[in-house]
């Protein structure tokens, strides 16, 4: 089933060094559709349900498409930056990558109360699994928060009805943590054949039981 109508936002996504234009594919009915970009720009999926008037948002724009900041200073008219909430603790790198295109507020371990306080100057916010994105910061917002990034897998911790709601497109990272679960499983595996798991309780019980 088609949306009745569809509305696009344009945004800036930023994903480690690499950069490169996204386009967002919209499905059907509330639904989900992945992105498809150039090889260099790691996987991105965005979120949204569709509803009658209420379509989700379509369009992004990696931050190569984005001014610079000296050509937000140059000429007659100065583009304002957007800023940019980081709630939880990300990569130095990725830091210094958005400082170069928005105004970046780095508050951690924010309580709901200052978060609610804050979101109304943030258009967007990137968040790990500690911070809960409700439907009362979007709210709260007053229709100022554009995108919600969640710098990692699952998005258990965002309200993507209301996002959707309010026009607000939700990005995640799906192959984030990839060769992390593929290491983790080839290091399960060496354990199981060589008996860690039951060598370490032996040990532990004040055994040395080396014939096992």
């Amino acid at each position: 089933m088609k949306a009745a109508v569809r509305r696009s936002t344009s945004t800036i996504v930023a994903r480690g060094h690499a950069t490169s234009r996204v386009v967002v594919a919209r499905g059907g009915l509330g639904g989900r559709s992945k992105t498809h970009a150039h090889p260099s720009l790691a996987s991105t999926s965005t979120f949204g349900v569709n509803g009658g008037k209420k379509a989700a948002s379509t369009s992004v724009k990696a931050v190569q498409d984005a001014p610079s900041s000296a050509d937000m200073g140059s000429g007659s008219g100065n583009i304002e930056k957007p800023t940019v909430l980081v709630a939880e603790k990300l990569g130095t790198a990725g830091i210094e990558l958005l400082e170069k295109y928005a105004n970046v507020d780095c508050s951690y371990d924010l309580s709901e109360a200052d978060l609610l306080n804050k979101i109304s100057l943030c258009d967007a916010i990137i968040v790990r699994s500690g911070t809960q994105v409700t439907k009362e910061v979007f709210a709260a917002s007053k229709g100022r928060l554009r995108v919600v990034g969640r710098a990692g897998v699952g998005i258990d911790n965002v309200d993507v009805h209301a996002a959707t709601e309010n026009g607000c497109v939700v990005v995640n990272a799906p192959t984030a943590n990839t060769v992390a679960a593929a290491e983790h499983g080839i290091a399960l595996l060496c354990s199981f054949a060589r008996n860690v798991a039951q060598a370490d309780a032996s040990m532990r019980s004040g055994k040395w039981e080396r014939s096992k």
